[in-house]
């Protein structure tokens, strides 16, 4: 490859630097350009110099020689053979030799400090840490670069708008430079693996003025990704005027996504979204969801805020999670704290169904929704979590109370609070309550709203909730669990039908934990079954359908059943039970 002396043009209030190219077999090669604004024409650096790391790449690439005909500062001609080894190397194209006609040495002292700007996570992160930094090494020019296609041109042109609004406020002078080094570059290597050389090529264009030039790495130089934002390949491309450095090499994108939080034009300016193709978050693509499930991880309140979708966890399910993404979400599947388990739990789901592996068995799977308090789900993570440090356990056996089930129970941190409620006074305005989703384990059969009627019929005015209706999917209900709480402490006691199968293990705790008495209502021969499984205490909690005409629950009837019952759930806890129970298998 061949790459003639550059030209540089005026037109259209923008100045183009133009290199001709020629492939090895002579073939005429699209021309690298870099426009920049006729304003900041003074920016300029006119010599090959800069054109350097992104014909190096190419060539490396198509794993051919370089030749260069214009003039070329010395040290990033000897950069530019280390560059071409380096990617040579990792691509595996053979050896590629860079050959340059004249070299100069250096040229004038400049003052000023660039960096890559986008309001992305890692470059918004190295701009705080530059704004704080010593006089002498503060920045002074954000560099916004177009090199998308040009259909994207006028969406580009608006997310650059956000930037010259954010460089307005700060104080800071924005070059927008425009390149074609991807018309090269694309056809032959992913983006990830070229976007450093061709980022700095091009803003080593306009770096008359600068002394340093900074680039925000992917990631942290002791988790190095790919070729492209490796160190050895930004640093080799430097001029003898500019030095070239990687900006925030020691936090990762959790890290740096907390800093952008603890500042408020950075998170309310915070650009991530490159998939939906739109200026601002489309809040449905993989990097939005990625980015507000770190938002929600760094203790963002609300990480939906300048997304115009929230978390979704079925599009998560379905995410494309490869080897170059997981590495994103690695925070979230460790650390994402229990209450935003199900959360967790779908980008697990979606980092194994990209690897074509089964998503692991674990509690919660199937287990209905909590409604006076947290669902399986998250009393299973918390439990884990304060026993070993870790949300997942192997899930051998499942929850219930029959022998060869693992107990559910609450947490050991709870039982005060769960005892006091216990033993408060029972003489609540309700008897009964009915607080259960119209549609359960599928049947569309109107049992909840039956039981409820029966129920006042038999023991008058109670509370009841359905939230659902028959003929619809189910949704989220409509009252928090504070509300739903709040509820159940109105009544002694909390019925709800289940036609087979065990004692509901988030109803009995979450019932229990407000205080009330868990009545389980079942068909005669399930009933009589499960509570000839269970041990005397929880037996008690199982009614019969036919039994309810005979149901006592006065103040001193449900205090009889609730006290046992209270004193066999806190004679174990989440901590210690859900360990004991995967390590058993």
């Amino acid at each position: 490859m061949r790459a003639r002396p550059p030209t540089t043009h005026v037109d259209d209030g923008h100045v183009t630097v133009r290199t001709t190219l020629v492939a090895a077999d002579g073939t005429d090669l699209p021309p690298l350009e870099v426009a920049v604004r006729r304003a900041q024409a003074d920016l300029l650096d006119p010599t090959a110099s800069p054109t350097l790391p992104g014909l190096v790449a190419a060539a490396a690439a198509c794993g051919e020689d370089l030749q260069v005909e214009g003039e070329v500062d010395a040290l990033a001609a000897r950069g530019a053979q280390a560059l071409a080894d380096r990617l040579a190397t990792a691509w595996g194209t053979g050896g590629t030799r860079v050959e340059v006609a004249s070299t100069y040495d250096g040229g004038p002292d400049a003052g000023g400090v660039g960096l890559f700007f986008t309001r992305g996570a890692d470059s918004w992160s190295t701009l705080l840490d530059l704004l704080a930094a010593p006089e002498a090494d503060r920045v002074t020019h954000l560099l916004a670069v177009h090199h998308g296609e040009p259909r994207l041109r006028a969406v580009e042109a608006q997310i650059i708008q956000g930037h010259q609004q954010v460089a307005d406020e700060l104080g800071l002078e924005l070059v927008v430079l425009a390149t074609s080094v991807r018309a090269l570059l694309d056809p032959h290597r992913p983006w990830v693996e070229t976007s450093g050389p061709a980022l700095v090529g091009t803003g080593l264009t306009a770096s008359a003025g600068l002394r340093r030039l900074v680039l925000s790495g992917a990631n942290p130089v002791d988790r190095p990704g790919s070729v492209g934002s490796d160190p050895q390949v930004i640093e080799a491309v430097a001029t003898r005027r500019t030095e070239v450095v990687l900006g925030n090499p020691h936090r990762d994108r959790d890290a740096r996504l907390a800093h952008v939080l603890t500042d408020p034009l950075a998170r309310r300016t915070l650009q991530v979204c490159w998939e939906g193709e739109q200026a601002g978050n489309c809040g449905r693509c993989r990097k939005c969801q990625i980015t507000m499930a770190s938002l929600l991880l760094a203790g963002d309140p609300d990480p939906a805020r300048g997304f115009d979708a929230p978390i979704d966890l079925e599009r998560v399910r379905v995410c494309d999670v490869s080897d170059t993404t997981a590495p994103l979400i690695q925070g979230v599947l460790r650390d994402l704290p229990p209450e935003h388990e199900e959360l967790r739990r779908a980008w697990v789901d979606a980092r194994h169904t990209s690897t074509g592996e089964e998503p692991p068995v674990r509690w919660g799977t199937d287990d209905p929704a909590g409604l006076a308090g947290p669902g399986v789900p998250t009393r299973v993570a918390a439990g884990l979590r304060a026993a070993t440090g870790l949300p997942d356990a192997p899930a051998p056996r499942p929850l219930g109370w029959r022998p060869g089930t693992v107990p559910l129970r609450p947490a050991l941190a709870d039982h005060h609070r769960v005892r006091a409620r216990a033993t408060d006074d029972l003489r609540r305005p309700r008897a009964w309550a009915v607080v259960e989703p119209h549609l359960r384990d599928g049947a569309r059969d109107g049992a909840q709203a039956d039981l409820a009627l029966r129920c006042h019929d038999l023991f008058g005015a109670g509370a009841c909730y359905l939230p659902g209706v028959l003929w619809a999917p189910e949704a989220p209900p409509v009252l928090p669990p504070d509300a739903v709480g709040a509820l159940l402490r109105t009544a002694r006691a909390r019925l709800w039908w289940r036609a087979e199968g065990d004692l509901e293990p988030v109803r009995l705790v979450e019932t229990i934990e407000q205080g009330c008495l868990p009545l389980q209502v079942m068909p005669p021969g399930p009933a009589q079954d499960l509570a000839a499984a269970l041990v005397a205490p929880l037996a008690a909690l199982v009614v019969a359908a036919d039994a309810l005409d005979d149901l006592d629950l006065s103040p001193a009837a449900v205090a009889r059943r609730l006290g046992p019952a209270v004193d066999h759930l806190l004679a174990g806890s989440a901590d210690r039970d859900l360990v004991a129970g995967a390590r058993r298998g």
